[in-house]
């Protein structure tokens, strides 16, 4: 069974005759009269009486109320999937990292509302592992998270590097530390340090450059949102290791001292993560330009 033999049943339900159900379909009527036919042939039943107006059988009068409703719902489903293409879906769910949700979004979301007024954006702040799991579960159509070999990337998945930034040392203004415009990692590993909660990237960047070096270390607080960071270090000897993002605020506050490492960690790459299917979807591709476009912006800040 066929959509445009159930088109042409209908047709010739509602207009009483082959030849005119051929008129409204722009076919001949002997296309007509095979599409019936066919779709008897597959219901395995009699569908209209042939006479000299076409009239439905038992059978027919029955189906006739389902046939109409396929033929509703797939023209709803048409016109539903055309929206989308044209990027008027109803919401965009999005899973992404603090720094993203706190630093980058805010600034940007009001030009993507005004490419898309009527869309609802769904925002969730996660560590990058939570995030690609809500992804897989297709509970979101995006994910933006730190790069991270130990991910595995799914088959389905589509990977587009978005910006890199440096990871730099924060610490209270008056910490031991502050006196020296780079540290070594021998240093900070004199220091109990605030981390991220397991299932973030940051934690197991900072986790993987000590034990590269064979030195041990001292996480003593895990958060999981700059800001508490912040707070917890400007009242403490404890230091941390940020990407440049999530310093934003200490930069300016004269109780906090920002520095480099002399041998600094690899830059934090930030990823966004999407489905091939959704990567080319208006809201994702603006979403995305933005984004970019607000890194290259404060690189050049910098």
């Amino acid at each position: 069974m066929r959509l445009d033999q159930l088109q042409s049943f209908l047709a010739v339900v509602e207009t009483g005759s082959f030849q005119a159900a051929a008129r409204r379909c722009g076919v001949t009527q002997p296309t007509i009269t095979r599409q019936i036919q066919a779709l008897e042939n597959s219901l395995g039943i009699q569908l209209l009486h042939r006479s000299n107006r076409a009239k439905l059988t038992v059978a027919g009068d029955l189906f006739f109320r389902r046939a109409h409703r396929i033929c509703q719902e797939w023209q709803a489903a048409s016109a539903e999937l055309k929206a989308m293409g044209n990027g008027q879906q109803q919401e965009l769910c999005i899973a992404a990292i603090h720094s993203i949700c706190r630093y980058f979004l805010p600034t940007l979301l009001p030009r993507f509302r005004q490419a898309f007024p009527q869309m609802q954006l769904r925002l969730t702040a996660l560590g990058s592992d939570r995030a690609l799991k809500v992804l897989q579960d297709g509970l979101v159509d995006l994910a933006i998270v730190m790069g991270d070999r130990h991910f595995l990337k799914q088959p389905e998945w589509v990977i587009e590097p978005l910006y890199t930034e440096p990871v730099q040392v924060l610490m209270a203004a008056e910490h031991p530390l502050a006196v020296n415009e780079r540290l070594t990692w021998e240093e900070l590993a004199r220091f109990p340090h605030v981390v991220f909660k397991d299932g973030y990237g940051m934690r197991r960047l900072v986790a993987e450059e000590f034990s590269r070096r064979g030195l041990s270390w001292q996480p003593a607080l895990e958060l999981n949102t700059p800001d508490a960071f912040i707070a917890v270090i400007r009242e403490s000897e404890m230091v941390a290791l940020l990407p440049h993002s999530a310093l934003k605020q200490a930069c300016h506050d004269p109780t906090l001292a920002i520095r480099d490492l002399v041998t600094p960690p690899p830059p934090r790459q930030v990823l966004a993560i999407t489905t091939r299917d959704r990567l080319h979807l208006p809201p994702v591709t603006q979403l995305l330009t933005l984004i970019r476009q607000q890194a290259a912006h404060e690189s050049s800040l910098s």
